[in-house]
């Protein structure tokens, strides 16, 4: 069996695993061996100054590298060397180490392995908020489950009722989550051409399958994350983080839908802006503030995010050309199951709920800039660290 067969029997192994953080290195990594002789796997978190050590195959090395001490270490025939990027940007280094030269055939593999990688691990930090959804919600249940237990003499329906609730409660995260992560990547893997050149035809039907499944995983997070507010059970896991990164992987998952809009956005910060914040809550509230925008937005239309200093305070935009919306409605938005206006999309109607809510969790303030007709622009301020 060749390189090229290996590797198409290999990548549907790897997306059956239920990926986490904790067991990547064994369940990603841990896989090359199938495709030829694996010394060593590392991935790479690029930092400031130097590189952070996230996963690796079996022996872990220096958790941090400067990078001279990592080109000279990492160089040779011997060693593929990749950046994992969230669209044109690398925030990783994938390496992997045999015992002799890799081939011509094995380098093209290797590329190809570079791009699954990058996609499972923004996928695991996506994966997580749902499992850490999911689980909350399932608490704010049996709470309930607590309050219905004074009602089981007067009607044993509502117990039954209950019941399958909480089945089907216990088994949303596998049921939902696992096909759409296969949808979704099966659809990235077909649209880079891992599994050969598509036609025009072809490319077309592949990008509607990702859109479907970027929205269906946007319905998915609004549903468990108002259930986790609700729950009062959300908390904050605040860190120093580059803000800058955190936009542009959100608009690297959305990128399909504002594409087929011809829609542009432009982001309006430096490359190194900082704020200290929770990391995945803020790629929540800026998932939910650019899809809403797209679905708003006319064909060919812009979206602005801009970030700055005020005052000790930082201050975020998303500022877009769409209808607008009349001051009359600025609070309602806000409320859960508000849409001002039919959409062609599907939505739940709680992305601003949300957003707002999370906000706040920042002891942080959202305000609504806008007037019917003249687009609209939602300016955050959080606090400072």
């Amino acid at each position: 069996m060749d390189i090229y067969e290996k590797f198409v029997n290999l990548v549907p192994k790897i997306y059956e695993q239920n990926i986490t953080e904790e067991n990547f290195s064994e369940t990603v990594l841990g896989l090359l061996h199938e495709l030829f002789p694996v010394k060593e796997a590392y991935v790479f978190f690029i930092n400031a100054d130097n590189l952070f050590l996230k996963y690796y195959s079996s022996n872990p090395i220096e958790k941090l590298l400067p990078f001279e001490e990592f080109k000279n270490r990492f160089a040779g025939g011997n060693v593929f060397v990749s950046d994992l990027c969230v669209g044109k940007f690398p925030f990783a280094k994938l390496v992997i180490v045999k015992n002799s030269s890799f081939s011509h055939e094995e380098i093209k593999v290797c590329a190809s392995i570079a791009s699954i990688v990058a996609n499972l691990i923004k996928e695991v930090e996506l994966t997580d908020i749902l499992k850490m959804q999911v689980n909350v919600l399932q608490e704010g249940m049996d709470e309930a489950n607590n309050v219905y237990k004074l009602l089981k003499k007067q009607n044993k329906k509502i117990l039954d009722a209950e019941k399958i609730k909480n089945e089907f409660l216990a088994n949303v995260s596998h049921q939902l989550r696992t096909p759409l992560n296969s949808i979704i990547g099966f659809a990235d893997m077909l649209s880079i051409g891992v599994a050969g050149g598509l036609n025009q035809t072809q490319s077309e039907y592949v990008n509607d399958i990702k859109i479907a499944g970027i929205k269906l995983l946007e319905m998915i997070n609004e549903i468990l994350d108002i259930s986790k507010l609700e729950a009062n059970s959300m908390k904050l896991f605040k860190k120093r983080f580059n803000l800058y990164v955190n936009i542009r992987e959100v608009l690297n998952i959305l990128r399909p839908l504002y594409l087929e809009k011809k829609i542009s956005i432009e982001v309006d910060a430096v490359s190194d802006f900082e704020v200290f914040a929770d990391y995945q809550k803020l790629q929540q509230v800026f998932f939910n503030l650019v899809s809403n925008a797209i679905k708003f937005v006319p064909v060919g239309g812009k979206i602005l995010i801009s970030a700055k200093q005020s005052d000790g305070k930082t201050v975020i935009s998303v500022k877009d050309n769409g209808p607008g919306i009349a001051k009359k409605y600025h609070r309602r938005i806000f409320k859960k199951f508000e849409q001002l206006s039919a959409q062609n999309s599907p939505s739940t109607g709680l992305g601003l709920t949300i957003v707002k809510e999370i906000i706040k969790l920042h002891k942080g303030k959202i305000n609504l800039i806008s007037e019917e007709g003249k687009g609209a622009e939602f300016v955050m301020y959080l606090p400072p660290s």
